[in-house]
């Protein structure tokens, strides 16, 4: 029997099955494509709108003020959606206040650890250089993001397209403030500081030269005693170690190997017993005023000199800023140096004279990343901007510990702040810088100093005492904060590994 004939049955199903199936893997392949890029599109938008994310707030230690911080939170959010969360540590030196009283006791240096406990929950800390090393002990800083890495760093961007945020490349900060926010070879903060006390000369004085600390020595004397140094409590000790900086080109405050201080070595006590005569030859033998009290009674004509700098938006414990008096145009100059007798015997010998050595202000004011930091791109960004990016200028002019060292002076200005910045930014070119109280615990160490140095030039320890006890004090300090630790983190904060 025969099969029947199906082949045109075949022939039809086979040309059906061989043209649909094409025809809809083409369509299908359509669809894929386009459904592939707008996901790839929405992808982009999401990942680019969770980088701007602004509802996370920026969490931030501040060392200083209530005022303070409401300035930089108000300036923030002047250019930024993003909220910062500032918690507000009370500073080691005291802030003058205008609504003070003046018969109160005289401020003591604040030595409490608040923030190294807040330290562990924050992105961003803002506090004074000298609590650096204690920062690294207990790792809470981590190194700032290169600023090649700025490029990929998330931006807020404004209406003519430029970044907001941005301030200048961080290599423009000056090389003495580079040097004094480097631990162990590594870039750990950005200054908002960088004050540096000046020799002021009232217009009365202008032609007065004060290459040594003899011919210092001799102008307070001659001035009638109208010449006078910071010696208020909280800053004598950083007068002190200013004239041993500008003194002496020897080891630098301790004995290398074994960290033992070297306060009793005969050019420390020398050079405390200096510093003692000039005060109590000067107006000030009772007590001290600050760098910024001094500046304007010089600028009003009340001395004749002095040594300090101007702090702009600071109540001053003085009548001086209110007699509406002026003393004519203030010259600025370096520190003097060394003694006269020996750059005199340096000179006859034909050896280069030892050259002077700065250090910036303890406590000047630092911005680094916390090592709890969520957001580091954020932080970064934040850090950036405090260093003079658009929108930062409020800082600038409102909180006295903030003075701009990057952007140029104005050479034509009148403003004897302005005038100021154009000296500073000269001196903090210069390497030859010493560092700071580098040393966990160090806000204990320079209180001890503080205490020993105005009881010797206010009253009436002689400096050698004074010596001694401050080589006490800081040893019984080096057994408090393990000396082992403490011989670390002085060689890191020099550099040395």
């Amino acid at each position: 029997m025969r099969c029947p004939d199906r082949s045109g049955e075949r022939s039809r199903r086979s040309t059906s099955p061989a043209v649909l199936p094409r025809r809809e893997w083409l369509a299908g392949a359509v669809s894929v494509i386009s459904l592939a890029g707008c996901r790839s599109q929405e992808d982009a938008e999401t990942s680019a709108a969770r980088r701007r994310r602004t509802d996370v707030p920026l969490r931030v230690v501040w060392v200083g003020s209530d005022a303070d911080a409401e300035i930089l939170t108000r300036a923030w959010s002047s250019i930024s959606e993003q909220p910062l969360d500032v918690r507000v540590v009370e500073p080691p030196r005291p802030i003058a206040d205008s609504s003070s009283d003046q018969s109160a006791e005289p401020p003591e240096l604040n030595v409490n650890s608040d923030l190294f406990a807040k330290a562990s929950a924050a992105d961003v800390l803002i506090y004074p250089i000298a609590m650096m090393s204690q920062l690294v002990s207990q790792k809470s800083v981590m190194p700032l993001l290169n600023q090649s890495s700025n490029a990929d760093t998330p931006a807020e961007i404004g209406e003519e397209g430029e970044n907001v945020f941005a301030s200048e490349d961080r290599t423009t900060i000056p090389v003495a403030l580079r040097i004094a926010t480097t631990f162990s070879s590594e870039r750990l903060a950005t200054p908002m500081g960088g004050y540096l006390p000046a020799v002021l000369l009232g217009e009365e004085s202008s032609g007065v030269s004060l290459s040594d600390w003899d011919s210092y020595e001799a102008f307070v004397k001659s001035s009638d005693g109208k010449c006078c140094e910071p010696t208020a409590p909280t800053w004598a000790g950083a007068m002190y170690l200013w004239r041993l900086a500008s003194s002496l080109t020897a080891t630098w405050l301790f004995e290398r190997e074994s960290l033992r201080p070297l306060f009793t070595e005969p050019e420390y006590v020398a050079v405390l017993e200096q510093m003692r005569r000039a005060v109590k030859a000067s107006v000030d033998a009772e007590s001290g005023r600050t760098p910024g009290e001094i500046y304007t009674a010089v600028a009003n004509g009340k001395l004749r000199g002095g040594i300090g700098f101007p702090q702009r938006n600071r109540a001053f414990a003085t009548d001086d800023a209110d007699t509406g008096e002026t003393g004519g145009p203030i010259t600025l100059a370096s520190l003097p140096t060394g003694s006269s007798s020996r750059r005199a015997e340096q000179t006859q010998l034909g050896l280069r004279l030892d050259p002077s050595r700065g250090m910036v202000d303890p406590f000047m004011l630092v911005g680094s990343m916390a090592s709890s930091c969520r957001q580091t791109a954020a932080a970064d960004t934040f850090i950036n901007w405090l260093a003079g990016g658009e929108g930062s200028e409020p800082l600038y002019r409102g909180i006295g510990e903030f003075v701009d060292t990057k952007t140029v002076p104005s050479e034509s200005s009148n403003d004897p702040f302005e005038n100021y910045r154009s000296w500073l930014s000269k001196q903090l070119s210069d390497a030859s810088f010493v560092p700071t109280l580098q040393l966990i615990g160090a806000t204990e160490y320079y209180a001890a100093l503080d205490k020993s140095v105005r009881e010797c030039v206010h009253g009436d320890q002689p400096a050698k005492d004074a010596c001694q006890e401050i080589t006490d004090r800081w040893a019984r300090l080096h057994r408090k904060f393990d000396l082992p630790s403490q011989q670390r983190n002085w060689r890191r904060a020099q550099g040395i590994s």
